[in-house]
């Protein structure tokens, strides 16, 4: 059996409490505890971005929808006076507004992609400068 002296034990791990004074340990919960509050406030602020951001363009999809029920309604009232009227040029005003109507819903489809993309950026800017997301590498 092998003996063991003293000078050959293993030296026993002490716990950062016991080896360390307890002004270092403080200091260092205190720097903890304020990058946690920096995180916090990041965080506060990137939230805050996000409800403006969706607020913003709540606004505009709103306006859009508005503009183009307003064009949709002035199109309307302007075709059924013509029918009233019994206009003898009731056609062309008809392909007229039917024209005017696809132009309006191709620029009200531009409006909402413009839109979506703005979201988009935003989301993707607010991914990229968000302390919280983990990054692809």
């Amino acid at each position: 059996m092998p003996t063991t002296t003293k000078t050959e034990q293993p030296e026993i791990r002490q716990p950062k409490i016991m080896t360390k004074p307890l002004p270092e340990i403080l200091d260092e919960l205190e720097n903890y505890v304020r990058r946690v509050e920096d995180a916090v406030k990041l965080a506060q602020d990137a939230a805050r971005e996000s409800r403006e951001a969706a607020n913003k363009a709540q606004v505009a999809g709103e306006k859009a929808a508005e503009a183009a029920k307003k064009a949709a309604e002035t199109a309307i009232a302007k075709l059924k006076q013509e029918v009233l009227d019994g206009d003898g040029v009731l056609g062309e005003k008809i392909s007229g507004l039917t024209e005017a109507l696809a132009t309006l819903k191709a620029q009200a489809t531009q409006e909402a992609l413009a839109l979506d993309k703005a979201v988009m950026a935003f989301k993707d800017r607010h991914v990229e400068d968000s302390p919280f997301i983990e990054k692809k590498k």
